[in-house]
């Protein structure tokens, strides 16, 4: 266990920050198209029939391109406006207190049997508080296992293990699904540059997986973790913990007009699109697809902001009508190392469709795959499990996608698989080795609160609290993935793994 520590605490250290690691792969694409187009290399793509040609970076219209483009490069980008009026709206709930009192009102007052399982829906769920969720739940989790004469670090684990390894899904929509929507959106557009994936091309097989994991979370934690360390961790013996904050009259007072708000949202948004001559429904009346999933990510801020508006000027936090946009500035400012992030990956992305390089990395990937007929339930495995490899040492799932996604979406199609269902695959590996990688900085908060009860824990304990987590919903949720293909259940509203 300490040498796979030491391996790995080595390995991270020695990655470069994201964003230099992009600014050095979109010098080497400039290189490589230079080299590969002076060879005249090109790949005949199997659903056109067209010749795919390598274009060089360096040639004078490269060169061109590189240095006109670059603005145009990152403002189009598509994650980049997406997130940033997604996080409008939940930012301003998160400030105003909103998304952490969910998350505390929805744990403190469960009955013991459900506890554990209502840790993990919550903690699964509460993604969509980024942060806050680590902060507020790991502690919280701890002090009322405690309370209740429950080992404290069982659910300190039960909580990490929620809101890191069940990371990318949710019940509800969050920045994450905007974030990697728009990543995956911009990668299939090498095939096809009309191609839209939404933020809830996913949801079935998310509110699925989060049913699924707080099961096994809920077994893995009180019939493998909290036994194994009733046995052999004992707390420390002059441990003193505050209880847990009550909510106050003023905050339950604040959360039921917030419910009455989301209500009069929905009520009005149902009486929008119900009628089968809605402007955002498709000219034949459906709604697959139709603007309304186009105009999902609008939805979701309209509907933040009105929750968010309500909270905050119950509880007091939203005096004046100034506090409102002052808010959303505070929620905004914390996306700065995002966009800052997302200027070299649009530049490394523009590189890669402009040559013509990833269509030509593309075709060459799923012409390999045909040939070693590694398409099927194989290839979800070896890639489900890359990822979860890669995800150990680069924790940034965005970052990882970003260079991720730019191969395998389009290679991927070429052999009849929908974008969604290829991020569907990322996201577990994404997720379940969260919890295990020491690059985290969440890893380090984690060992911090399970300290409060155990002075002396270290990381290797640490590391062996979580693996039967992260192994199990591995495992568990990978084969989910596989029932689903065999099944052929739809992922989202009118998606399906294949194209």
């Amino acid at each position: 266990m300490d040498k796979f520590l030491s391996f790995v605490e080595r390995v991270g250290n020695r990655l470069p920050h994201p964003f230099f690691l992009f600014v050095s792969l979109s010098l080497i694409v400039i290189l490589v198209t230079a080299i590969m187009s002076g060879l005249e290399m090109s790949a005949i793509n199997p659903k056109t029939g067209a010749e795919v040609a390598i274009k060089s970076l360096l040639s004078t219209a490269g060169i061109q391109f590189i240095f006109t483009s670059m603005v145009d490069n990152f403002v189009k980008f598509p994650p980049l406006g997406i997130i940033i009026v997604a996080m409008f709206g939940i930012g301003l709930a998160d400030k105003v207190g909103l998304l952490p009192v969910l998350i505390q009102g929805s744990v403190s007052k469960v009955p013991k049997p459900f506890l554990t399982f209502t840790v993990f829906v919550v903690g699964i769920t509460g993604s969509i508080a980024s942060d806050a969720n680590y902060i507020i739940l790991i502690p919280l989790v701890a002090m009322i296992y405690h309370s209740l004469g429950r080992h404290p670090i069982a659910g300190a684990a039960a909580a990490y293990g929620a809101a890191g390894a069940g990371f990318d899904v949710s019940l509800l929509i969050t920045t994450s699904d905007a974030l990697f929507s728009g990543l995956t959106t911009e990668a299939a557009r090498l095939i096809d540059p009309n191609f839209y994936v939404s933020p809830l091309d996913n949801y079935y097989f998310a509110v699925v997986s989060v049913i699924v994991l707080a099961i096994l979370g809920t077994f893995i934690v009180d019939k493998v973790i909290e036994p194994r360390l009733q046995r052999t961790l004992a707390v420390d013996a002059d441990v003193k913990v505050e209880p847990p904050h009550q909510l106050s009259d003023l905050e339950k007072k604040g959360l039921k007009n917030t419910l009455w708000a989301a209500i009069i949202f929905v009520g009005l948004l149902l009486i929008l699109i119900l009628p089968s001559t809605s402007p955002l429904r498709n000219p034949q009346g459906g709604l697959v697809p139709s603007p309304f999933l186009k105009a999902f990510v609008p939805i979701l801020f309209g509907f933040f902001m009105t929750v968010g508006i309500t909270y905050g000027k119950t509880v007091g936090k939203i005096k004046k009508l100034a506090d409102i946009p002052a808010f959303m500035v505070d929620a905004v400012k914390e996306l700065a190392t995002t966009l800052v992030l997302f200027f070299v990956i649009a530049q490394f992305i523009a590189y890669f469709n402009w040559s013509s390089l990833g269509q030509y990395i593309a075709i060459q990937g799923s012409i390999f795959l045909e040939h070693t007929q590694l398409t099927g339930y194989a290839m979800m495995v070896v890639f489900v499990v890359m990822s979860a490899i890669m995800n150990i040492f680069m924790t940034s799932g965005s970052a990882q996608w970003s260079l991720m996604a730019p191969i395998f979406v389009p290679m991927l199609m070429l052999v009849d698989y929908h974008p969604a269902f290829t991020l569907a695959m990322y996201k577990i590996g994404d997720s379940t080795t969260n919890i295990i990688s020491p690059m985290s900085p969440y890893f380090s908060v984690c060992l911090v609160y399970m300290q409060r009860y155990k002075k002396d824990l270290g990381i290797g304990s640490l590391m062996s609290i979580m693996l039967p987590i992260s192994i199990s919903f591995l495992v568990v949720w990978l084969v989910l993935l596989l029932v689903w293909v065999a099944a052929g259940w739809p992922l989202g509203p009118g998606v399906y793994p294949n194209l």
